[in-house]
């Protein structure tokens, strides 16, 4: 027990030095973190090695510290996201009262759909997705589009780690038949899930590239069956689907859109 509470002992002072010196606009030196942290100067120069050989500090040619090239790479994706979710919005909404379904935004995290982003749908029977919450790749549209950039092996490996549980009668069981399918969502340039997760929904969506043509998120629409059937899909959303998808990527710097 006593080893855990010099564990975590040991993080917070960690993270008090990458917060002493990531509010400091400027390099601090050793002296400066050493008195801040009021920690002995032979454990505050361990820690800065320790982070400093990891990327999360870096030590300038006049023995000041700042916040290293790591903490640059990520805050670059977090903001990434929330450009993304910002950029997605109004498109959102302009395919929830068109479509009347609901809309939802989600991004690839871990091998699993992370829902970021959603508008429900006006009418009384309608899907609903918790933002924060997660689903499988394999059976759902959402799913099918973030694993679109993704090469056979890579999709394979997701799928080994995660499983393929069978949800319905109409749930893809297998890796081979999935990259059959994923074959047609590169093709069309967007993916369905059509009662492959419940029996009594559907849904279509598309992916987001970034300035790279890499896929980034993806935007869906989705709906109970009786309703929003695969003639609705392909005749009336996946044009408005395609052409939001496009615009959002085309504001994140891809030059086509992804397309």
């Amino acid at each position: 027990m006593q080893r855990n509470c010099l564990e975590v002992q040991s993080l917070q002072r960690a993270v008090d030095i990458l917060e002493f010196i990531g509010n400091n606009p400027a390099p601090v030196s050793l002296k400066t973190i050493t008195n801040s942290v009021q920690l002995p100067k032979s454990t505050v120069y361990r820690m800065l090695s320790n982070l400093e050989l990891r990327g999360y500090i870096c030590c300038g040619n006049d023995g000041g510290y700042r916040l290293g090239y790591k903490f640059m790479m990520m805050g670059q994706r977090v903001e990434q996201g929330f450009e993304v979710k910002h950029l997605a919005r109004p498109h959102m909404s302009i395919l929830n009262n068109s479509s009347k379904e609901s809309v939802h935004l989600a991004v690839l995290n871990k091998g699993r759909v992370l829902y970021v982003d959603t508008f429900d749908s006006p009418l009384p029977v309608r899907l609903v997705a918790k933002i924060g919450g997660t689903n499988s790749v394999h059976c759902t549209a959402l799913g099918k589009a973030l694993l679109s950039g993704h090469n056979d092996a890579q999709i394979e490996e997701i799928l080994a780690e995660h499983g393929m549980e069978k949800r319905t009668r109409f749930t893809l069981e297998t890796p081979q038949q999935f990259l059959v399918e994923m074959e047609a969502v590169r093709r069309q340039g967007y993916a369905f899930d059509y009662r492959e997760s419940d029996l009594e929904c559907s849904c279509i969506s598309a992916p987001v590239y970034n300035y790279q043509g890499k896929v980034v998120a993806a935007i869906s629409v989705s709906g109970p069956v009786n309703r929003f059937g695969r003639d609705m899909m392909v005749t009336k959303v996946a044009p408005k689907l395609l052409a939001a998808a496009q615009t959002i990527s085309q504001a994140l710097g891809s030059p086509s859109g992804g397309l």
